[in-house]
């Protein structure tokens, strides 16, 4: 940077102007996109023609600066003659025309860019890089094995990227995603004595509810039409359904509270209503004390699901196993009183207005562990597939 755009710099940070603080801070750095953003945001928003000015000369110092700074990384790939750095290149080319299109929108009779056309370049590195990473991705193809696979599909997709439609690139993209995935089969098994819901059976097996599908992993149960191998295979054994008796709980018990019920007027000895100083009759708050009985009910039920989610490999020899548990509440508060409502609690009127609900059945209460169980296997699975 020559001296005369040292001291812009200098003199902006001096005065704290932080937009040309950051901007400095991109240099420094070397972010030269970055810094170009910045320094035409504030062209943009400055109204002044000495700040346009420095601004403008500033954007001409980093532009300047960028182009040096390709230029060297791109001598330095080339110089290398490593086949791996041809995206490099490509990418570096692209940034400077990229650059050159942004700086084209502020240009004016004050800003002096020296732009090149980069067009033959970038078109030689973009099939430079192509035809390499097209031959790449067919040798790991050649491999058969998943890692290969999903290398290859890497490759494949950049040049999907800066290359669209390649060849045979799409074709091959499909088919290392799918030789390339892991295929696991969830199945739900009864080992406990007692009955296994139908309901809460289909409701595990829906496994689109569980988001675990990725672009490596796909999941399905039995009911799916997929002809091809399993490469785990994840059973949920069922191994208890624990159902509390219902039960209804009472407590009695008596509230009293002292409130103000009218008044009273105070009485002198002669039994003549007494006066202020200003003439107005005494009279003084009268208190009574009022109960209520109050009966508090308490309904209540349970179900205890006691699982274990096992992952076998694709012999199904166990590789580990998890125990999982789940415990859904029906619970219903209500009370009744006798005596004066005035005793009763804001909470207490609520509790008032409810009444009994009968119970849940058994099968509607282990059913509600659905979402649960779902959500604990989801996570045991995640963690496991890693």
């Amino acid at each position: 940077m020559n001296v005369k755009y040292l001291v812009l710099f200098l003199a902006c940070m001096v005065l704290g102007c932080s937009p040309i603080k950051k901007i400095n801070n991109n240099v420094i750095a070397g972010e030269f996109d970055k810094a170009i953003d910045r320094t035409i945001k504030e062209l943009k928003k400055t109204k002044k023609i000495k700040n346009k000015i420095e601004l403008e000369n500033i954007l001409e110092d980093i532009f300047n600066r960028s182009v040096i700074q390709s230029n060297e990384i791109i001598s330095q790939f080339k110089a290398d003659g490593n086949p791996e750095y041809y995206d490099d290149i490509y990418f570096e080319y692209n940034k400077l025309i990229d650059r050159q299109e942004k700086l084209k929108n502020v240009s004016n009779t004050r800003l002096n860019f020296s732009f090149r056309n980069y067009n033959s370049e970038l078109i030689n590195y973009r099939y430079k890089t192509s035809d390499y990473y097209l031959e790449s991705s067919k040798n790991l193809i050649k491999s058969n094995s998943k890692i290969g696979y999903r290398n290859a599909y890497e490759y494949l997709s950049l040049i999907e990227l800066i290359n669209p439609n390649y060849k045979e690139t799409r074709n091959l993209i499909e088919l290392c995603l799918e030789k390339g995935r892991d295929n696991f089969l969830l199945s739900v098994y009864n080992e406990s004595n007692s009955v296994l819901f139908k309901q809460l059976q289909e409701d595990i097996l829906n496994i689109n509810g569980y988001g675990l599908n990725s672009k490596w992993k796909l999941f399905h149960t039995a009911n799916d039409n997929f002809n091809g191998d399993f490469d785990y295979f994840i059973e949920l054994a069922f191994k208890a359904f624990i159902i509390s008796p219902e039960r209804i709980n009472e407590r009695e018990s008596v509230k009293e509270k002292n409130i103000k019920d009218g008044f009273t007027y105070v009485l002198d000895t002669n039994g003549n209503v007494m006066k202020d100083s200003l003439g107005n009759d005494i009279k003084v708050d009268k208190i009574v004390k009022i109960s209520a009985k109050k009966i508090e009910f308490e309904q209540t039920k349970s179900a205890k699901v006691i699982a274990e989610v096992r992952i076998l490999n694709k012999n199904k020899l166990l590789i580990d196993k998890f125990p999982l548990e789940s415990d859904f509440w029906f619970r219903n508060i209500f009370i009744e009183f006798e005596g004066d409502k005035r005793c009763l609690s804001k909470k207490d009127i609520e509790l008032s207005k409810r009444g009994f609900i009968p119970f849940p059945s058994d099968e509607n209460l282990t059913f509600n562990n659905a979402e649960n169980i779902k959500a604990k296997l989801k996570n045991i699975v995640y963690n496991s597939s890693k």
